[in-house]
């Protein structure tokens, strides 16, 4: 067989097998509805496009707005399924992992090794709380494109710009992301003279503000350039002010990865030696070795933005997981290769083992999966109770009914916790976007459905709302309102991955 063919041949293998054990490994929870809350308040922000709206025009999310759109290109060519969108969302994984696979191809030109990289991402993203959907996944899908770019055509003048468009649309997604420009543009200062790092700086800059300018001239010609700087500027300067990030969470991330697979947790372990084993060795740091290798400062810089810009959400961690992955191209000897490939052989040998019935079984028979979502039948009843779809809902939790429902929240702000968080609500309320006491003014206008939780987890506490911002128990109060019972609902098996005790749900229909 030609070498050639036999070559292209072993990638597609290689290819396939990753497809396979991404949609083994991140489907075994498929018939949980939620596993959190991010996602579902993502999906509703973005169903305003449909209305030729932009995004933060009428529903409030703290993300950049190409993610919107995105989600909601999504969520149209899953036809509305949000099952289906899942598993849409494992694509973008897949995708991520072959850009993973070419970058340490052309870095080793060892296909054992660039396969062995992927995999080691993939199985760290089958933890339940790194299952795909989250904007870190599609901001990841630019900024390891433009890795590879960069790589490929670094002696090409034009390809800075192309880098510049990429690292600004992954800004546009996630604004934390504008952090991995730095270990970029580091690492050219210290590869290049000085002319040659200034121009290529200047074809960057040039690049990552176009889409910027972009958006800066929709929003302001749409009246709404306020919004569009609280979003990127006033309201992230507010989160990293009120930072929750600890080294004890990290102790228990690791001793959590401990307790899923052991063989992957020393794979990690190694891979994070064998990364900064160079540039202390000879029990010195060396400072220019570090600072002359991007991969490094990449994983730095993931540590900083789960520190940075984190509340504790293991999520915050995966473009720390990403670029470790991307430093097995740094190791030099075949040995610590050998290692590392050995345990992560383990990983997929023991993890598919548990993962396989259960993924094959919901893949099977994903077309009814919905069906049997608690919140999704919680949509049919409540639905059922008007004559025609001419009903406002307030969701102040559960936002996945509004999806289902193809309704908007009647809150401008949709993500529950959003709702609580003082520094949000302050910026939107000095921008006439909402009252002061926003949720006691949205329940007194009378929307006709009203859902909420008496009780909600803060920064790992259980706090009664009803001391904090409002009376859940809507129908004590306002003698128009009945309220549901949804008790069936709450205590279905399949509404939760992480069992919340405090949690209830509470839906209240208004009466003509």
């Amino acid at each position: 067989m030609n070498t050639n063919i036999q070559n292209v041949l072993i990638r597609y293998i290689n290819y396939l097998f990753l497809l396979v054990v991404l949609m083994i490994t991140q489907n075994e929870l498929l018939n949980y509805e939620t596993i959190e809350w991010d996602i579902p308040s993502y999906l509703v922000a973005s169903q305003d496009i449909k209305n030729f709206h932009i995004p933060n025009q009428n529903q409030w999310e703290s993300k950049g707005p190409i993610f919107m759109y995105l989600y909601y290109l999504i969520s149209f060519i899953s036809g509305k399924s949000f099952v289906i969108f899942k598993i849409i969302n494992d694509l973008l994984l897949f995708t991520i992992s072959i850009i993973l696979y070419k970058v340490i191809h052309f870095k080793t030109n060892q296909k054992y090794l660039a396969l062995s990289s992927s995999l080691f991402f993939i199985l760290f993203m089958s933890q339940p709380w790194a299952i795909s959907g989250y904007s870190e996944i599609y901001s990841l899908l630019f900024l390891s494109y433009s890795y590879l770019l960069i790589l490929k055509f670094r002696y090409s003048k034009n390809v800075f710009i192309y880098i510049g468009i990429l690292f600004s649309i992954s800004t546009l997604i996630n604004q934390g992301t504008v952090i991995f420009l730095l270990p970029f543009l580091v690492s050219e200062y210290f590869r290049n003279n000085q002319k040659k790092f200034f121009n290529n700086s200047l074809r960057t800059l040039f690049g990552f503000l176009i889409p910027h300018l972009i958006f800066l001239i929709i929003y302001f010609m749409s009246g709404l350039i306020d919004i569009y700087f609280a979003t990127f500027v006033t309201i992230p300067l507010g989160y990293i002010g009120a930072n929750y990030s600890t080294f004890y969470e990290l102790r228990v991330f690791s001793r959590e990865l401990f307790e899923y697979n052991l063989y992957l947790y020393i794979s990690f372990l190694t891979l994070f030696f064998f990364t900064f084993k160079k540039s202390f060795e000879n029990h010195s740091f060396r400072f220019k070795t570090t600072l002359t290798n991007v991969d490094i400062l990449n994983v730095l810089c993931g540590l900083i933005f789960y520190f940075v810009g984190s509340h504790n959400y293991y999520h915050h961690l995966i473009f720390f997981i990403f670029y470790i992955s991307i430093s097995v191209g740094n190791i030099f000897y075949d040995k610590q290769k050998q290692i590392f490939c050995f345990f992560i052989l383990l990983s997929v040998f023991t993890i598919f083992q548990t993962s396989f019935e259960k993924s094959y079984n919901n893949l099977r028979n994903f077309e009814s999966i919905q069906n049997e979502y608690p919140l999704y039948k919680l949509s049919k009843l409540i639905d059922s109770n008007f004559d025609d779809n001419d009903y406002t809902i307030l969701a102040l939790d559960y936002n996945l009914i509004l999806f289902y429902l193809d309704k908007p929240n009647f809150a401008y702000i949709v993500h529950p916790s959003n709702h609580f968080e003082d520094f949000i609500v302050d910026v939107l309320s000095d921008l006439d976007k909402v009252e002061k006491n926003h949720i006691e003014s949205l329940i007194n206008s009378e929307p006709d459905v009203i859902i909420c939780n008496p009780r909600l987890i803060i920064r790992g506490e259980p706090i009664d709302l009803r001391s904090k911002k409002f009376n859940c128990e809507v129908s004590d109060y306002k003698k128009n309102y009945i309220k549901l019972d949804t008790l069936t609902y709450k205590n279905d098996e399949n509404l939760n991955f992480y069992y919340d005790p405090y949690k209830e749900i509470r839906v209240f229909i208004k009466q003509k």
